[in-house]
């Protein structure tokens, strides 16, 4: 009498593995595993370990075939490595990367991983309706891939997913079929979809080469989450199509994200209105975020730096020509710079992952960005243990301070100063410069712009608040702090007189705002 056998999937992902794929070695607890072939490839994948290095010798990988269980996917794998193990999938010869495919870009993901702890390397990912599609994955890395020919987005990094780095990519072409979803990295999840869980934070994106023909933005980064970082990247703004509100290098609808170093060419595209912007999706979100030392040509005035309404930015240090291209915003910062001594991310807080940065880079670790200014402690001009010590004890004896922003301002006439919007709820100070032993007459104001008018009626109201007669000290100096309440957007500040000590008018030409500091 005859037996049947019944195999799972998993055994005969197994028995495949084992028939198709080459061991080179065992090193470390993980595989060494060379694929030649599409077969042993998806053989590869199914049984995949921590540990274990997947290499996949130049040629094209290509898949059509259904792998069941709800996978659309060409080339799939569940699996997990660990902090001391990663799972390493990559080219075997990175100067010829393998390409990895699907069969249409407008069918199937060409690579989708679920795991922890991966690498994708070098490879060529290409002709799917995404391109590599990351889940419910922590501190992973895709780098040196070129990614291209995709129907929507290129990289998708979602449910769940943090700490995950893409760097040194090449991703052009996306959005070849439904323009308004052709990112060229999407990070987290839309809030109407409800099919993947929405916390993706503190994944980096750096030193990427974006476009030309990303139909949308080059990178769109979700509500919901925070932390998220584009950094050292090039973006070639040809062929945005502006649809879906898809018309600019990068999306912020996250918190606390950070936008820097960054350089990009608009190169005509009309479609596209702004080199950033953010937006906000849902109530709380779209806030903090940092927008500095970017460069920009737009090539038109007829675009903003940066836009965002009811979205708290702060926009410095960047580049831009047109140089009168401007920021719209009525939260929007307009810093002239911010310094904050120990906050080596640069990311205007001060905390622990401050102290880890130092640390891995005084060891000589790839930090990412350091601020070696924010990082000299004390005073010697040299970074070492002592700075580190510094720091240390600087978060435990006074929560770190807070950081010194000096703001943007615009001369308006003698003796009136508008100052930079989105200052509602912060203390400023400003610094104006006169003869000595002379007097200012000073007043400031400010927009609310939820207040009513009773005059008119109207939503909007400007509050002009009289400060009084002020001494110059023996410098010419005279320093006066307002409170502003939550709600004003714009300030101005104004000198009605300017006297000498026996009340004879002064030149207001040679009354001077120094400076206004946060």
């Amino acid at each position: 009498m005859k037996r049947s056998i019944k195999l799972t999937a998993a055994a005969v992902s197994a028995i495949m593995f084992w028939n198709l794929c080459p061991i080179l070695s065992w090193a470390d607890g993980g595989r060494e595993i060379l694929v030649t072939n599409s077969d042993e490839l998806l053989a590869a994948l199914a049984d995949v370990k921590a540990g274990d290095e997947i290499i996949l010798r130049e040629g094209l990988y290509q898949n059509d075939v259904y792998l069941g269980d709800g996978i659309w996917s060409a080339f799939y794998a569940k699996a997990d490595g660990t902090p001391e193990q990663h799972i390493i999938l990559r080219s075997e010869d990175p100067e010829h990367p393998a390409t990895v495919a699907g069969v249409t870009q407008t069918n199937k993901v060409a690579l989708k991983i679920v795991g922890d702890y991966w690498e994708i390397r070098d490879l060529k990912i290409c002709e799917a309706s995404k391109g590599i599609f990351l889940l419910q994955s922590e501190h992973s890395v895709i780098s040196g891939c070129e990614v291209y020919n995709t129907g929507t987005e290129a990289i998708h990094i979602t449910d769940n997913s943090s700490y995950n780095l893409v760097e040194n990519c090449y991703v052009h072409d996306s959005g070849t079929d439904k323009p308004q979803y052709g990112e060229g990295v999407y990070i987290g999840s839309a809030k109407n979809n409800t099919d993947y869980g929405f916390e993706s934070h503190y994944n980096t994106v750096r030193n990427c080469r974006f476009g030309p023909n990303i139909a949308a933005d080059h990178v769109d980064i979700k509500e919901f989450t925070y932390g998220n970082v584009v950094e050292n990247c090039t973006f070639d703004g040809t062929g945005i199509q502006g649809q879906n509100g898809g018309d600019s290098f990068v999306e912020v609808k996250g918190n606390n994200c950070i936008i820097r170093n960054n350089t990009g060419w608009r190169n005509g595209c009309e479609a596209m209105k702004y080199a950033f912007d953010a937006s906000v999706q849902l109530d709380g979100w779209g806030q903090n975020n940092l927008v500095y030392g970017n460069t920009v040509y737009l090539d038109t005035t007829d675009c903003y730096l940066f836009k965002a309404w009811n979205c708290e930015a702060y926009v410095f240090r960047n580049t831009v020509e047109p140089a009168d291209v401007t920021c719209y915003g009525n939260l929007v910062v307009q810093p002239l710079d911010i310094s904050f001594a120990g906050d080596v991310n640069e990311d205007i807080q001060l905390n622990d992952a401050d102290v880890r940065r130092m640390q891995d880079y005084l060891f000589g670790k790839d930090t990412g960005y350091f601020s070696a200014g924010n990082a000299e402690l004390t005073g010697d001009e040299t970074l070492d243990a002592f700075d580190l010590c510094a720091l240390k004890r600087k978060l435990l004896t006074d929560d770190g301070g807070k950081p010194e922003m000096s703001v943007k301002f615009v001369k308006e006439e003698e003796g009136s100063w508008r100052m930079s919007d989105g200052l509602g709820g912060k203390s400023l100070t400003f610094h104006v410069s006169a003869e000595a032993g002379t007097r200012l007459n000073m007043a400031w104001g400010y927009w609310d712009p939820n207040s009513v008018n009773p005059k008119t009626g109207q939503l909007g109201v400007w509050t002009q608040l009289h400060l009084g007669m002020q001494d110059t000290d023996e410098n010419g100096n005279v320093v006066v702090t307002v409170e502003l309440p939550e709600a004003v957007t714009r300030v101005a500040l104004e000198i009605w007189d300017y006297l000498a000590a026996d009340g004879t008018e002064l030149d207001m030409a040679d009354v001077v705002l120094e400076k206004a500091v946060v």
